[in-house]
């Protein structure tokens, strides 16, 4: 699952085009497209009429192709096409031609007027297909193309876009195109996704993102690189599982959390990590709030060590506690971060700590805030950072909205700094590990609440305790936290969601692994 530029597409599609003839790559999509709108709008398309648009290029023809399969099985299509019609696409034209063969009737958008005229005949609830552009348009939308997409947006209709939503930019940092853009339920793009789909200013448009097997050459496709990679949830990660493990067998979790203002945090972190099979959990707090903590974890999690550090009344982290770290490293895996506090002795303590813990251990939260750029130089590949966009510029000195229109450009601009994986957490998270991007595209509502990072850290850390690698415990915590998410969203609502849900339903993804 391959994240590439358009560039590379095209010219994949150029390369493949001269030993596979390119209407027959163009029939192969449109069939493919075909069963997926059988799978998964079956009913839609027994009671209403797909409307399909499209235009005189590539991404047409495709439209016109995916029409012919419809209409052939039985389904009402109806089928509009813009653009000048004497620099028609070859195989657009094939498909053109062969519909109207079939007495298809095909309306053509000449005008304003015609478009105009055309939407008010789309019935409620039906499907529309935009086929006007697809990777090779990087103009803005203008004239009759711009009053279709405009007013297609305002719908109440089921729109899915093929390859690409017309009016996207199809480079980064080419940002006028977006200002009309179909606005996607759902994108078919075809072998690749593009890394353009990702990026903040683009990602509203994309959608639901499903991907169309290609019939292009293997020796082509591993010809080219790839920008990231997207995390396929359907990928078998092992978890160790033995009936005779003991409890430090299954995982030992550190977990250096709290401070007198932010008890909640680590009461979350905790409950993640039991519900993810951790076997054994220490939790270092300060001591001067051990009572409180005692009495939020008592009731639920009895089994949990509770660890007070410091003096009687302390009531967060000090440069004197450092002495806990050879402790910490007895265990398989640490958590440091969740509701430390900003103090600015807490600040010296993570600074200090971080240089001397040898386990894997999750950076997060209050931590990351704290952390001097010195001491990220000086991190190992041993620790995995799960920022959000602004702790991330805190920490980097990398602009968050530099990092939010490029993402990939903003990463390896990290990698310079250090070691240390990161998972960069966002409505879509981007994942890097060593020199490669993963990224996470499973964008609801509702992500960012307070907490939801305490409990993605308890998900991380029980993983790693568990002995997973750093890459394969940061995929399978986002796939965890993600599907988690899509059962209680569905039960729920988004809105209701939280942070403690996530932790209690992310058992039923567990047994499935």
């Amino acid at each position: 699952m391959k994240v590439v530029t358009t560039e590379d597409l095209i010219n994949i599609d150029k390369k493949t085009t001269e030993k596979i003839p390119s209407i027959l790559l163009m029939e192969h999509v449109a069939s493919e497209i075909f069963y997926l709108l059988l799978k998964r709008h079956r009913k839609l398309l027994y009671t209403k009429t797909v409307y399909i648009f499209s235009s005189v290029g590539g991404n047409g023809g495709d439209g016109l192709a995916i029409a012919r399969y419809l209409i052939n099985n039985g389904y009402d299509v109806s089928i509009y096409i813009t653009g000048n019609l004497d620099r028609v696409n070859k195989d657009t034209y094939a498909n053109f031609n062969i519909l109207k063969s079939m007495n298809v009737d095909i309306s053509y958008l000449g005008s304003e007027d015609d478009v105009l005229s055309a939407l008010e005949n789309i019935e409620k609830k039906s499907i529309v297909l935009d086929a006007l552009f697809g990777t090779g348009g990087n103009r803005p939308l203008e004239g009759i193309q711009k009053t279709l997409v405009e007013n297609l947006n305002k719908l109440d209709v089921l729109r899915i876009a093929i390859d690409i939503p017309s009016g996207l930019a199809s480079k980064i940092n080419d940002y006028d195109n977006v200002h009309t853009c179909f606005k996607a339920h759902e994108t078919y793009t075809v072998c690749f996704a593009k890394d353009i789909f990702f990026l903040y200013r683009t990602r509203e448009y994309i959608g639901k993102l499903f991907m169309i097997k290609s019939i292009f050459p293997e020796n082509i496709l591993n010809g080219f690189g790839y920008k990231a990679k997207l995390i396929d949830y359907s990928e078998k990660i092992n978890l160790n599982r033995n009936a005779f493990f003991s409890k430090r067998e299954q995982g030992m979790l550190a977990v250096i959390a709290g401070s007198d203002e932010y008890i909640g945090a680590a009461v979350l972190a905790v409950h993640a990590a039991y519900r993810l099979g951790v076997g054994y959990i220490r939790l270092y707090v300060p001591r001067g709030i051990l009572k409180n903590i005692r009495e939020a974890v008592m009731p639920s999690m009895p089994e949990i060590v509770i660890i007070g550090v410091g003096e009687d009344n302390q009531k967060c982290f000090t440069e004197n506690d450092i002495e806990i770290v050879n402790d910490i490293n007895k265990s398989n895996a640490c958590i440091i971060g969740s509701g430390l506090g900003r103090n600015m002795s807490t600040e010296v303590f993570v600074n200090s700590i971080l240089k001397q813990i040898n386990i894997p251990t999750v950076i997060d939260a209050d931590a990351l805030y704290l952390m001097f750029e010195s001491t990220l130089n000086e991190l190992n590949s041993n620790f995995v950072l799960t920022p959000h966009i602004y702790e991330f510029e805190k920490l980097t000195n990398i602009n968050h909205i530099e990092a939010l229109e490029n993402p990939y450009e903003a990463l390896l601009k990290y990698r310079q700094k250090t070691n240390a994986a990161i998972i960069l957490k966002d409505a879509v998270s981007f994942l890097m590990h060593e020199n490669d991007i993963y990224i996470n595209y499973n964008p609801k509502p509702s992500m960012g609440k307070a907490g939801m990072g305490d409990v993605f850290a308890g998900f991380l850390g029980a993983l790693l305790a568990r002995k997973l690698n750093i890459l394969d415990a940061s995929k399978l915590a986002l796939i965890i936290q993600a599907k988690s998410f899509n059962i209680l969203s569905k039960k729920f609502g988004n809105d209701y969601i939280q942070p403690k849900d996530l932790a209690d339903i992310s058992y039923k993804i567990l047994k499935r692994i």
